[in-house]
């Protein structure tokens, strides 16, 4: 048997397992059983979990500019009394 004919035949036994058996996709105890209250939990946890990077790279980012204003002179240091670097000659 040729690795083509080993590969197409496992691509039809995953076809059918998939087209005659839709429950068993339903079988994650987590995404589908449980109360209401656990779906919520596992929905808002995946919603935080994804928004945190995303606020930390903005965060970051948004210091980054920040100290590039003061460092260029556009604005005010951020500490009171601070003054800020001198200019390299």
């Amino acid at each position: 048997m040729s690795r083509l004919t080993r590969s197409l035949a496992s691509l039809v036994a995953l076809t059918l397992a998939v087209l005659l058996l839709p429950e068993a996709a339903a079988a994650c105890s987590v995404c589908y059983g449980g109360a209401e209250e656990s779906r919520k939990a596992f929905l808002f946890t995946t919603v935080l979990l994804s928004l945190l990077p995303i606020g930390m790279i903005g965060g970051f980012g948004w210091w980054v500019w920040r100290r590039l204003r003061e460092v260029e002179g556009g604005a005010e240091p951020l500490a009171a009394g601070k003054t800020p670097p001198a200019p390299i000659a």
